[in-house]
């Protein structure tokens, strides 16, 4: 198991709201960075043959 499905794992149940970022952008990891998804509170884009799971808060 890479350390990414651990994370997932380890954060399977959490169940708090991110509240201190108002947008998150995935890049890849190069000398020019490519963005790979934009997420914000209501919405989010991303690239081709990537696919995003959200998991609403309880709250």
């Amino acid at each position: 198991m890479n350390e990414i499905e651990k994370f997932i794992n380890k954060t399977n149940s959490e169940d708090k709201p991110m509240v201190n970022w108002t947008r998150v952008i995935i890049e890849t990891e190069e000398k020019n960075p490519k963005p790979i998804a934009v997420i914000t509170n209501d919405n989010f884009e991303l690239v081709e043959g990537f696919k995003i799971r959200l998991l609403p808060s309880k709250n």
